[in-house]
């Protein structure tokens, strides 16, 4: 049988199975299935919208037989990173977005499983609606986006959700030939949420493992007691030292901050302001080169003051220009939507009336690079100092922010452009190769793959071989792309 009559034998199998409605074959819907933020990768054969893990199971069962690539996603808002873009093979995607459900919450222990179309706006509903005093997870991509999706991808997260895959403990999951698998521990330990005794295997199944994720429990925080932002503009020049000084905090202060270090561009990308009109002046604590924010929280005013005084006191001699927000009761709130405006910056008629944002829908062009540093000042600022040069050499503005960790810092630099305007488009993907030729040079790389793409050096050649070797064991029939670009043996 050629491969047309296998994909034709495959789309009557799994109409059968889903319904003909779930089963999306015309033009127009496969192409918006695809669409994303910027042009790569190949179409979609074929939607499958299945309704809950037993079908998912049976849908890869059918790729399985056919030798067929099936692409899962959670909600398809993956924006700037790929959407829901398959990489280099014609697919069948497997969008997961009717997996909706919070199949359970454990206010003791401090536990939550959700499936993929659980979304970050419904999880912090569904937490209000239960009278739980435990601390919703945000991100800045808004409320609409997937948690599962989140997480797998390793996202960044907002106040003690910085490291979202940190906060997995468990996964429920469907191998590529349908086999269900649960990585929870069985028998009463399973109300633990951990894994079992021997090696963890939860991280095998981050950034596209060779399975399709149908639930995940996630830890959940405590709401605190307080919470404040402090913002402070960085003198000219201090920015290594900055960094140097945020490590020796935050490696001392062992909960309740968050540092993150923003350039003028990026902060002018996402300042409200009416398209049609000239920006508003920023603030002075916003209107230097550099500009750090630090979320803190505690569960009192004097645990709260003890954190911002040490904040003060460790960056005095670096910032000007300090504001200081009035302290406030609870979890510092989730920013909705607002991160997305820079997705804007460019599209002169912004969202639809009526309509959330959804920068694929309404192309516009956002391209992430992001590479993960040593917290070194001066490694990072040489780092950051290539980025802003590519950057501005193609004419893109440099909108970079800086993630601060103890050890490793996040440089996350946005591309943002008018997908209507093909020359900005040919900048943009001619800059974003340059970012990623500058940045390997100097040893950088990113940590977040895009459209499943992932550098080779990026990975030691020792771990390619022993993933290359996990995944044909897994997946023999080459069902679910490939780990970082290697075909399946």
């Amino acid at each position: 049988m050629g491969r047309d009559a296998e994909w034709a034998a495959a789309v009557r199998a799994w109409r059968s199975l889903l319904g003909a409605a779930h089963v999306v074959t015309a033009a127009e819907g496969r192409e918006r299935a695809v669409r994303g933020t910027f042009p790569g990768g190949a179409g979609a054969r074929c939607v499958l919208l299945p309704g809950h893990r037993d079908e998912v199971a049976a849908c890869l069962r059918i790729a399985h037989r056919r030798r067929l690539p099936v692409h899962p996603v959670s909600t398809g808002r993956n924006w700037g990173y790929g959407s829901v873009g398959p990489g280099p093979r014609e697919v069948a995607v497997l969008r997961l977005s009717r997996l909706d459900g919070v199949l359970d919450l454990d206010e003791a222990l401090g536990t939550v499983t959700v499936q993929p179309g659980v979304t970050f706006g419904s999880l912090a509903r569904h937490l209000a609606g239960a009278g739980s005093r435990r601390w919703p997870p945000a991100t800045g991509a808004g409320p609409d986006t997937s948690v599962v999706g989140n997480v797998l991808q390793r996202g960044l997260g907002s106040g003690a959700y910085r490291d979202m895959a940190a906060q997995v403990r468990a996964l429920e999951l469907v191998l590529p030939d349908g086999t269900p698998v649960r990585t929870r521990a069985p028998g009463a330990t399973a109300d633990c949420a951990e894994e079992g005794p021997g090696p963890s295997v939860n991280g095998l199944f981050l950034q596209g493992g060779p399975a399709v994720v149908t639930s995940l429990t996630l830890a959940l925080h405590p709401a605190p007691e307080r919470h404040q932002r402090v913002l402070f503009r960085l003198r000219d020049g201090c920015l290594a030292a900055v960094l140097d000084a945020a490590r020796e905090l935050l490696q001392r202060v062992p909960a309740g901050l968050t540092l993150d270090v923003r350039n003028r561009p990026r902060i002018t990308a996402q300042w409200p302001a009416d398209p049609a009109a000239a920006p508003p002046p920023l603030p002075a604590a916003l209107d230097g080169a550099w500009t750090g924010c630090a979320e803190l929280w505690a569960d009192s005013t004097g645990l709260l003051d003890a954190t911002r005084d040490r904040v003060l006191a460790r960056m005095s001699a670096y910032a000007e220009h300090w504001h200081l927000q009035a302290p406030a009761p609870g979890a510092p709130p989730a920013g909705g939507s607002r991160g997305l405006a820079c997705a804007y910056r460019h599209k002169p008629a912004r969202t639809p009336d009526g309509l959330p944002p959804d920068p694929g829908r309404d192309r516009c062009g956002v391209l992430w690079f992001a590479p993960a540093l040593p917290m070194r000042g001066a490694d990072a600022a040489r780092v950051v100092d290539a980025v802003e040069r590519a950057m501005t050499a193609h004419g893109i503005e440099p909108c970079v922010a800086l993630r601060l960790g103890a050890r490793v810092l996040h440089c996350v630099a946005g591309l943002f452009w008018d997908r209507d305007d093909t020359a900005a488009e040919s900048r943009a993907l001619a800059c974003h190769r340059r970012l990623a030729a500058d940045c390997a040079r100097l040893g950088a790389y990113p940590y977040r793959p895009l459209l499943a793409r992932v550098p080779e050096q990026a990975v030691d050649a020792s771990v390619r071989e022993l993933l290359a070797r996990l995944w044909g064991a897994v997946d023999p029939r080459g069902v679910l792309s490939p780990p970082h670009g290697r075909p399946v043996p």
